[in-house]
Formats: C-alpha cells, structure tokens, sequence
C-alpha cells in the first residue's frame, strides 16, 4: 500500500510541475469590489491594479456567486497580510510587502492572501490555521501559472507579453526549493503530517511546510479547478478550542455543498484523515 501511495504522489507532483491547459473556463465575471493606495509602491496604481486584477481573476473566476467585503490593497513593510479589523472605511487591508515593478511578487502576495480572504478567515486559536495557510500558499503558485498562461494571448499591456516567463519561473522556482518535498515522495503526504503535526499546530505559518504541502494540492487543484470554491466554506463555522484536525476538516465538510463534499473528502484522505460518511438508510 505504501509503495502505491508514493507512485501516487510521484505522479501527482509530475503533474502539478506540467504545464496545465483547461478546455472549459467559466464564464467570465466582474472583479470583486476593491482599491489600490499606491502610497510607497514606487509602481504607478494602475500598474499595480493590473497586476492584482489578472491575479484575482485566476482564482475569482471559480466563485460564481459569492460577495466579498470591499478591500483595499495597500503597502506592507513586515511581511504581506489581511487584518482581521477593518479600516475606519469598513474595508478588509490587503498588505503586500513589495515594491518597484517586482510583478511576479505582486502576483505571488496577491494570491496567498486573497485566497485568506476567499475563505472567509477568521480569529481562531490557530490549532489548524496551516491548513488554511497551506491553501494560500497553493493559491499563489496556482495564480502565478494561471497569469503566465493568460498573459501569453491577453496580458494587461501589450508589452508586458514577455513578462509571462518570469511569472512562470517564479511559480517553478518556489517549487523548486521546497526541500520537504522529498520527504513527502519518500513517506506519504499523511506521513509527512503527522511527522510535522505539532510544529505545524505551533506555528501555522512554516512557509517550508506549507510550501511542501501546497506542491501536492496545487495538482489536484488545477486539475479540478472548479473545487477553489468549496476555500468559502473553510471557516463558515466557528472552531472549538483546540479542535483535532479530522474534526475541523468533518466541520468543512458539512459545511459545503454536496459538489464540492468528494473533493474535501479526497484532501482529508490525502492527509491521513477521512471524514466518516454516513451510508444512506437501509444499507448494510
């Protein structure tokens, strides 16, 4: 069983470093409402908004009836982030901490914490808060591949068609440098969790861990893209105190519609956690 399970993961981690065409793309749909403060960028707004619009449509496409709070991306000098507390406008703050025309690092921020607030994030005690931030961590690769694909045919700015190797290399390089990736083809992605599972629970925000996880999500991920949708049920309902994983991945679970409720299932598999299902009356 074990040497299936890694034949399995060896394969998906061909795919997620394959470059990946989609056939069927949903229908096209207006950005969610949100502004851009230019103050300390040194890149004009416009630029910077092109920028987060390409990335914000790669994951934004695949939410087709959802309303999100206005935000407002602004500059962030100790590490991107969303605040829980909104501003005096009543707007989540969306910080990247970059600068200049670094675009790719624009993408790469944009997507991680635009993911947070796609799943709805909330304060929690951060028991599984990883969980989330490995999801983040998947969506910035996922839009950073996605933009380099887009901007092939229809980039911001005509001159900026180029510009879609860098998105692409900076997708490769972040995978390329996740070491733990190894350990995960050596021992099973469930393995690998509960070898790290108290770090992980201590510190939410091991970009190596996360990394390394986010590589094995982001094949099941664009393969089936629709599934991004079912991140909006992640934190629909509150978290207990220090609450087990397979309760708080069983909590998503519920909490989603039943489109989505297979593909939670396979991810809580994957880490060595299945949900029980209840059989349906009258089967043995």
């Amino acid at each position: 069983m074990n040497s299936c399970r890694n034949l399995l993961l060896i394969g998906l981690f061909v795919v997620a470093l394959a470059p990946r065409t989609f056939a069927d793309e949903p229908a096209k749909k207006s950005l969610p409402i949100y502004r851009v403060d230019a103050s300390d960028f040194e890149a004009s707004e416009a630029d910077i908004r092109a920028v987060c619009d390409s990335a914000a449509k790669q994951l934004w496409r695949h939410f087709p009836e959802y309303d999100l709070e206005p935000f407002v991306v602004t500059r962030g000098k100790s590490g991107p982030i969303v605040l829980y507390q909104r501003n005096d406008m009543r707007e989540i703050v969306l910080k990247l901490d970059t600068s200049n025309t670094f675009w790719s690092q624009y993408a790469y921020q944009f997507g991680h914490e635009f993911c947070h607030i796609l799943c709805r994030y909330r304060p929690s005690d951060g028991k599984n808060l990883w969980f989330e931030e490995t999801l983040c961590e998947t969506a910035s690769l996922y839009v950073l591949r996605s933009m380099a694909r887009d901007w092939k045919k229809s980039p911001p700015y005509r001159n900026w068609t180029d510009y879609r190797d860098s998105l692409r290399d900076y997708a490769d390089d972040q995978i390329r440098k996740r070491e733990h990736v190894r350990e995960i083809h050596a021992s099973g992605l469930a393995a690998f969790y509960r070898s790290h599972a108290e770090e992980l629970r201590k510190n939410a925000t091991n970009r190596e861990l996360n990394g390394a996880m986010a590589v094995v999500l982001l094949a099941r991920l664009e393969e089936k893209p629709e599934h991004w949708e079912a991140v909006r049920w992640l934190n629909e309902t509150a978290a207990p105190k220090d609450e087990a994983l397979t309760a708080y991945l069983a909590r998503w679970y519920a909490a989603a519609p039943e489109k989505h409720q297979p593909f939670i299932r396979d991810v809580a598999e994957l880490f060595g956690h299945p949900i029980a299902v209840a059989k349906p009356a009258g089967n043995e």
